[in-house]
């Protein structure tokens, strides 16, 4: 006999767990300045330097990074490791919000001190291409890109409508949004970096999150009509357990590919990979503690009335 597991008889410890993790991270997130944008953004400065290699230490991206440590550069290498070229990013408010002055008195930009910097610290630097991003730009992507993100949940909102019963779509969209609000204070307690890849992930996990929930719900569905004497509490917890196996196994697999690039993708792939691999932790549980409680609390109260 199939063994069945009472998931629901955890729906409240569940929800209290993430209340707390929503509401500890929120404040932890408040207390040191709200979310790190990055570059695109608040506007900054990138350049693109194609160095040597010095008789004494070789260039790579961990070297650069720790002599412009002072200037909270980004380091990225681009093209062949042979070709030593490198993307430097610092953000405005960090590179060029104000000036100082050099010897003879005379102001002088954060960003002329940081080429100056690169010249005195690796000998035979070549600036390639040099480019900046103004606040006015920043502040209209990042309001672009909330704007996207609220297009992507009523989309989604939309298309759980007519996919189901509202009794799930509810339970789809509360995962959801359970989903996105848990990921971005995340991102902000632990001052990740928001920008156009963090972003692309969180888009990402919308899709993965609400992907697993609707396996879970199918099968709520078919175990209903095809087990009509058991009660609605016994077909969820008999839906979640039947789907149980395809869930760890996606899951784990999707897991293993990202920590791959966690820890061999470098510095720049470090925040990208790791808001992935937190997201579908994430979204693996909201589908089976907080999406399919939902639609039981949903019925609970349809019933009554």
């Amino acid at each position: 006999m199939e063994r069945t597991i009472d998931f629901l008889k955890y729906r409240y410890i569940a929800i209290g767990a993430s209340l707390l993790f929503i509401i500890v991270l929120g404040i932890g997130t408040f207390m040191k300045g709200g979310f790190n944008y990055g570059i695109d953004f608040v506007g900054g400065h990138k350049i693109i330097a194609k160095f040597q290699d010095s008789q004494d230490v070789p260039v790579n991206e961990g070297v650069i990074r720790r002599a412009l440590s002072d200037f909270g550069a980004k380091v990225q290498q681009i093209g062949d490791e042979s070709k030593k070229t490198y993307i430097i990013i610092t953000k405005l408010e960090e590179a060029a919000s104000d000036n100082v002055q050099n010897d003879d008195k005379v102001p002088v930009s954060k960003i002329e001190l940081l080429k100056k910097a690169l010249n005195e610290k690796f000998p035979g630097v070549s600036i390639e291409s040099e480019e900046t991003v103004g606040p006015s730009i920043g502040d209209y992507l990042r309001k672009a890109a909330w704007k996207l993100s609220l297009m992507a949940i009523v989309l989604m909102s939309v298309y759980l409508a007519f996919r189901f019963e509202i009794k799930f779509a509810v339970g789809g969209m509360v995962a959801l949004i359970h989903d996105i609000v848990m990921s971005i204070v995340f991102c902000g307690f632990m001052g990740i970096e928001i920008d156009i890849q963090v972003l692309a992930a969180l888009l990402t996990l919308y899709g993965y999150s609400i992907n697993d929930t609707i396996v879970i719900f199918d099968r709520i569905r078919e175990t209903n009509q095809l087990e009509s004497k058991i009660t609605f509490t016994e077909i969820i917890n008999k839906a979640i357990t039947q789907t149980m196996t395809r869930t760890i196994l996606t899951s784990l697999t999707t897991l293993f590919a990202i920590l791959a690039l966690f820890f061999f993708g470098g510095e720049t792939l470090h925040d990208f990979s790791l808001v992935l691999i937190v997201g579908i932790i994430i979204g693996t549980y909201s589908s089976i503690f907080i999406a399919s409680p939902v639609v039981y609390g949903w019925e609970k109260l349809v019933a009554k009335k």
